[in-house]
């Protein structure tokens, strides 16, 4: 790429339908990582790619994968069935779904068949989607596996591997999963991407223990790249047989904006949604993992199109991107901190302003100085929590 200053997206994009899908959704200029990540991974090699949430990595990501996907594309391809040339694996069904739609509306334009594959599907329309080409197929670990052990799923036409939110991909919960597909993915030829906004310890030796023959890339624009993230923090000194009456004094005064409460179970949820409806709070909705599949995309459907506010555990934590939230409450601060930086990261996104609450008890010490430690070395300290709060908000009790 040459040294000219990319301003637009027609700088570092060629393809005619991808810049008509830019212009359909109003989307006009490239955001930092955009501009790094999209002419590398346009080129060879397998690459890592890092940036906080909510500036643009999936953009980043699909819009170089469909470029190269197009520019291969021949009339004397013999395609096989039930095949894809590229795929993206997410960590949930939730950030799938998202992948899959953001996909579908750039296929709309580009013209590519795009499929999903996630935990529950089955009947004729999955028979259906086995028996016929693709081109991108959006899925989740455990299905993806189970679908290439079965030989439902071809790695023949395989191209192109993504694993968005890497870094929870790579967690203990999934390892045995991605070990097992890297096993069955061993023996083919494909570009890799792993996308994650944060990197946690062993990230690479973990990667590089399941991809022994690849030599990864590194884009990292985390450090000196916090302009976007526009977020102010709040820390509510709290005990904690105070916070059910508090977070409805702070309903009254976040009246008429949207958020979403963090807990840190599915217990602590269900009762604070009990607590909630039993005050009279309107236009709330509960997520937890327990749902029902289609129960869990019914809630998040319905809270992007109305509002109001979403009580969840940390399933909600990662990836899902909601325009219209507003504020974030940690009603309890999680146990890990990387669930603290993408918690947070559901508003501020795309230079969108945005607040963050967190309750703080005396037993929090300890979590504290562990998310105080993982901020400083995500370049984060905009986020830090100090001992005294940097920002504080008084409530008026009733």
């Amino acid at each position: 790429m040459n040294s000219k200053k990319v301003t637009e997206f027609a700088d570092i994009i060629t393809n005619t339908d991808l810049l008509a899908y830019l212009a359909s959704v109003f989307i006009s200029v490239p955001t930092p990582i955009q501009v790094d990540c999209i002419p590398k991974l346009m080129g060879p090699g397998h690459f890592t790619v890092q940036s906080h949430t909510g500036t643009g990595k999936t953009l980043g990501y699909l819009l170089p994968l469909v470029s190269q996907l197009k520019a291969s594309e021949s009339k004397d391809d013999v395609r096989i069935n039930g095949s894809p040339r590229a795929v993206i694996v997410a960590p949930t069904r939730e950030l799938a779904a998202q992948i899959f739609s953001v996909v579908k509306e750039i296929s709309h334009h580009a013209k590519l068949r795009v499929r999903k594959l996630v935990g529950g599907d089955k009947g004729k329309s999955l028979k259906s989607m086995f028996s016929m080409p693709m081109d991108i197929l959006v899925t989740t670990p455990d299905r993806c596996l189970r679908s290439l052990k079965n030989k439902e799923l071809s790695k023949a036409s395989l191209k192109y591997l993504i694993l968005d939110e890497a870094d929870h991909l790579l967690e203990p919960s999934f390892k045995s999963i991605m070990q097992q597909m890297a096993f069955e993915l061993q023996d083919t030829d494909f570009q890799l991407f792993l996308v994650s906004a944060t990197r946690p310890a062993q990230f690479t030796e973990t990667i590089q223990s399941f991809f022994p023959a690849l030599t990864l890339q590194a884009i990292d624009a985390t450090q000196g790249n916090t302009a976007e993230m526009r977020i102010d923090i709040f820390n509510l000194a709290v005990e904690e047989k105070e916070k059910f009456l508090y977070v409805k004094d702070f309903l009254r005064q976040q009246k008429h904006r949207n958020g979403v409460i963090f807990t840190g179970s599915k217990l602590r949820a269900q009762r604070l949604a009990e607590e909630l409806l039993a005050a009279g709070q309107k236009d709330m909705f509960l997520l937890h993992k327990d749902l029902e599949i289609k129960d869990r995309a019914e809630v998040i459907a319905n809270f992007r199109k109305k509002g109001g506010v979403l009580i969840a555990t940390d399933i909600f934590a990662r990836g899902i991107d909601i325009p219209h939230l507003q504020w974030v409450l940690n009603f309890d601060l999680p146990s890990e901190p990387y669930y603290y930086l993408h918690r947070n990261g559901r508003v501020g996104r795309l230079d969108r302003e945005g607040n963050v609450y967190n309750f703080i008890t005396s037993k929090d010490a300890e979590r504290i100085e562990r998310i105080n430690k993982a901020l400083v070395t995500q370049g984060r300290t905009d986020l830090k929590i100090d001992a005294t709060a940097r920002k504080k908000m008084s409530f008026k009790r009733k």
